[in-house]
């Protein structure tokens, strides 16, 4: 294993710890506040949502540039060629299915909604953008396998 990985990973660990206690405070805090009739409840709702959505983002980005700096060179050239190669197929395979989307034939497509069924048009555009994430990380795992096994 890589030098300070090890400690990556406690810091990991007590970084997830440190975002669930902030999660269930600020929850705490808006449900009192709801309670209170300071906060409508749907507003509470996307508050506690939105605190917990900033921290595990900025903990994620956290995370990667700390590892990135502590893997060897080949794992970084492994990861910085399958994210452009890997990532960038990924996103055109996704953006050949936007273009189809904007056909007119297109409207008789029914795309069912991962979201509790829901059809409004952030969820359309939530379901999209999981879409595309899931083609662009196909795309790196396949680059990522095909650089390692080239380099055997």
């Amino acid at each position: 294993m890589a030098k300070g990985l090890w400690k990556l990973i406690a810091l990991s660990l007590a970084g997830v710890l440190a975002v669930m206690v902030i999660v269930v405070i600020s929850a705490v805090v808006f449900v009192f506040a709801s309670n209170r009739g300071l906060v409508e409840e749907d507003t509470a709702l996307l508050a506690v949502i939105g605190v917990m959505a900033v921290l595990m983002m900025a903990l994620a980005l956290w995370l990667g540039f700390a590892w990135m700096v502590r893997i060897d060179e080949a794992a970084r050239e492994a990861h910085k060629a399958a994210w452009y190669y890997g990532g960038s197929v990924g996103l055109a395979v996704g953006g050949v299915f936007i273009v189809l989307a904007t056909a007119p034939p297109a409207e008789r497509f029914v795309i069912a909604s991962p979201f509790d069924g829901r059809t409004d048009p952030a969820a359309y555009a939530a379901t999209g953008a999981l879409g595309m994430m899931a083609l662009m990380l196909i795309g790196y795992a396949v680059v990522w396998g095909w650089w390692w096994l080239a380099r055997r």
